[in-house]
């Protein structure tokens, strides 16, 4: 069932309120309603100076023909089907909620994500799928959020529901924190180490290497290898990771593993931290500075592989007071986030992923090449 298919199980077509459909050029798709769109495009994240552009003004600007056709924006009429509306309004406890729609990235996960609100008042967050595999996405991020309240943890969301409508698609119904007012932070900043910091020291537990999650994702990234240009130097990277930890005792925690600003926002001077899909309990800490800084400068920044690496180095001395060794963390974070993304994808891999994998093994190499 294609996301169109999914939309019509969820949502009445040519009922209810009035809403604008317009996507970007990654074919990303949204569905704005023109009543309280200062707080439904809280939805739309933008990380270019058009979308961001396009956030600010579109709720002053919807009536607008002209901005529409530029946009090449669609007018439609949406409402709740009555089964998710009913769902939704005993989950939050309002009548009547309003709704945004981000149709997802699209990609091998692709799902669908609704803000949920009231008025001015963000309630939460709604995904939807009709994906099996997406559908042990839910409950894995589940488990994790329950685990890391359990933890004393609590800039994270918590799961309301986590279930499945009679038409078959696969429900995940969270909190949030987020207001109107609160503000994506799209370069760290001192809230963003204390939360890593407080991530580390909470969560950390006491294993066998050969019992992480960490060691379960190199076994996975291993037998994947010959589907990857440039095997070898993640095979280098791999046994140089193994040696080290191979038999020990290791003091990991929680790895949230997509670290980025559109995943997070500060509110009262907190940092709020969400989609935790893909997170894992027991990794070496703090690595996802890592993945902050490189998704960051590769989607904002424009920046290649060297650049990045240079960027490290000259920074080294502070990471490694961090780390120790940055330059071995940062390789145990690529193994993973490589992991991540080859084992996301069913048989042959995406074009998208495989040059993600190409930039990864370039600061792999990079970082070898500064070891010699």
């Amino acid at each position: 069932m294609n996301i169109d298919e999914q939309l019509k199980q969820i949502l009445k077509f040519g009922e209810g309120e009035p809403f604008f459909s317009f996507a970007n050029a990654d074919g990303k798709r949204w569905l704005m309603p023109a009543r309280n769109m200062c707080t439904a495009m809280n939805l739309y994240q933008p990380s270019g100076p058009k979308g961001k552009l396009v956030k600010q003004g579109l709720p002053w600007l919807y009536w607008n023909p002209v901005v529409l056709h530029l946009l090449h924006a669609e007018r439609l009429r949406l409402a709740l089907s009555d089964e998710l509306r009913a769902l939704l309004e005993h989950v939050f406890e309002v009548r009547n909620p309003e709704f945004s729609i981000f149709c997802g990235t699209p990609c091998v996960h692709q799902k669908i994500t609704l803000q949920v609100s009231c008025g001015s008042r963000i309630a939460g967050y709604v995904k939807v799928t009709a994906s099996e595999a997406i559908r042990e996405v839910f409950e894995h991020e589940r488990l994790i959020l329950s685990t890391l309240h359990d933890k004393g943890i609590d800039q994270v969301p918590r799961c309301l529901y986590c279930g499945a409508l009679s038409c078959g698609l696969h429900v995940f119904i969270q909190t949030t924190r987020k207001t109107a007012h609160s503000r994506v932070i799209h370069s760290w900043e001192a809230m963003h180490s204390r939360f890593l910091d407080r991530l580390a020291m909470q969560t950390r537990q006491t294993a066998l290497f050969e019992q992480t999650d960490f060691d379960y994702d190199l076994n996975r990234l291993e037998g994947r290898l010959s589907q990857l240009s440039g095997a070898s130097i993640v095979e280098k990277a791999m046994a140089e990771v193994r040696y080290y930890y191979a038999g020990r005792e290791v003091e990991f925690s929680a790895f949230q593993a997509d670290f980025t600003p559109w995943n997070m926002f500060e509110e009262g001077g907190e940092l709020f931290v969400f989609d935790w899909e893909y997170a894992r309990l027991t990794y070496p800490p703090r690595l996802d500075y890592f993945h902050f800084r490189i998704q960051t400068s590769i989607f904002e920044q424009h920046l290649p592989a060297d650049v990045i690496c240079a960027g490290f180095e000259a920074d080294g001395n502070r990471l490694n007071g961090i780390y120790g060794d940055y330059r071995f963390s940062l390789k145990c974070y690529l193994l993973a986030v490589m992991s991540l993304y080859v084992n996301r994808e069913s048989g042959t891999i995406s074009r998208d992923t495989y040059n993600r994998l190409a930039f990864w093994v370039k600061m792999l190499e990079q970082l070898e090449n500064s070891d010699l």
